[in-house]
């Protein structure tokens, strides 16, 4: 039962990390700001990004703990 859950934590790891080089590409190659909306738009993006993306990975990285001391036990 214990490796199920870590293949899970494995699949959710590797989920977030391809979701965040696909924002990160996107985010990149973006066309310039068309005026004073998107210019909005694309700094409120960059809040929530900077928001969730801490949050997320603290949660992953925390259970990725917790999984690696119960298996040195």
């Amino acid at each position: 039962m214990a490796d199920q859950r870590d293949d899970h934590l494995v699949g959710i790891t590797v989920v977030w990390v391809g979701l965040l080089a696909f924002i990160a590409w996107g985010y990149i190659f973006q066309t310039p700001p068309g005026g004073p909306y998107t210019d909005f738009m694309r700094k409120a993006f960059a809040v929530l990004l900077a928001l969730v993306v801490p949050s997320v990975s603290a949660v992953i990285l925390v259970s990725w703990v917790i999984v690696l001391r119960r298996r040195g036990q």
